[in-house]
């Protein structure tokens, strides 16, 4: 006699054995420190205001060009090595103060490169633009 077997197999996906998910990671506008980043900018204006100075005195005296390229290639680096002392205080152990210190102090430059040129220098590319005319 033959013999007629079925088999029914369920799977259930949330029993113990399946893998938990993992903790999302937050988006990277929540993981902004926006206090953090507004103190060393206000903190930055005291370098930005000569850093703009040279910059001004470099776009009248010389030409707009060459003091953008004088403001871009300082920003360049900056945001370069930002980038590489930020990770190196990420991965420090937490009881280390010298990593996020030098982090903090090139982001501090950073921002004055930054404040620096923004009062500078956009608006007189806009007035160079719009009439071609370079104001007294």
């Amino acid at each position: 006699m033959p013999v007629d077997v079925h088999v029914t197999v369920t799977v259930d996906q949330g029993g113990w054995l399946a893998v938990p998910d993992p903790d999302p990671i937050p988006r990277w506008w929540q993981q902004i420190r926006w206090g953090y980043n507004a103190a060393l900018a206000a903190l930055s204006l005291s370098l930005a205001g000569p850093w703009g100075a040279l910059l001004a005195t470099v776009r009248d005296e010389e030409s707009l060009a060459g003091a953008w390229v004088m403001a871009l290639i300082p920003l360049i680096v900056l945001a370069f090595l930002d980038n590489a002392r930020r990770a190196e205080a990420a991965g420090a152990h937490p009881d280390l103060w010298a990593p996020k210190w030098r982090a903090a102090w090139v982001r501090l430059l950073l921002w004055a490169a930054v404040l620096g040129a923004v009062l500078t220098l956009p608006l007189t590319t806009l007035v160079y633009a719009l009439t071609g005319v370079k104001p007294a």
